[in-house]
């Protein structure tokens, strides 16, 4: 009987053990799939992350695009002429500048925030603004006082070159968020 015994405690014991052992394995999977599930869900909220990153990125350079194509029309040689012809008045003239300088200081912000590479040239444009306004704001005086006002006045000629270096400036800004735009878009990374 003492065999039959012992094989009982012996069977029982390798059944303890095979369940020690199967509970020990499922164990160590079950915290490895957890593991790998919390890895994949970072993971996931990375690429989530970076893909609204890339987003924002992409709508912030397509607006910084719009405002440089705004300020660049509204001190541009055409509008000068339009607005001239129109008969402008000073006070009307002022009010539209600070209204177009309230679009522009956005653009100052987003170049200096986000496109630090544009900076420079956006500060450049801010100061070509401020040539053309005053130029033009003394044609309007001039004109005003009924002083003869033709191409020859020095503010016309100085106002024309405001426009023009405003117009090349905002070209170079232009290039710059397009080439990153398609940096943006060919590999999604949102790094400068």
């Amino acid at each position: 009987m003492e065999a039959s015994v012992l094989a009982s405690i012996v069977a029982a014991l390798a059944a303890l053990g095979g369940v020690a052992l199967t509970a020990y394995v499922q164990s160590r999977n079950q915290a490895r799939n957890q593991t790998f599930l919390g890895f994949s869900d970072v993971e996931k909220h990375h690429r989530e992350q970076s893909a609204r990153e890339r987003v924002e990125t992409l709508n912030r350079l397509v607006a910084m695009h719009k405002l440089v194509s705004k300020i660049q029309r509204e001190f541009s040689i055409t509008t000068l002429d339009i607005l001239w012809r129109a008969k402008t008045t000073e006070d009307s003239y002022d009010a539209r500048y600070l209204e177009i300088c309230g679009e522009a200081d956005d653009l100052r912000a987003l170049a200096q925030l986000h496109e630090p590479a544009a900076c420079d040239d956006v500060e450049r444009i801010h100061g070509q603004m401020n040539i053309f306004w005053g130029n033009f704001k003394n044609l309007l005086y001039q004109r005003s006082k009924g002083e003869k006002v033709d191409h020859r006045s020095s503010f016309l000629s100085e106002a024309h070159e405001a426009a023009r270096e405003l117009g090349a400036l905002g070209s170079k800004v232009k290039r710059h968020l397009a080439e990153r735009m398609q940096e943006v878009r060919n590999d999604g990374q949102v790094e400068r």
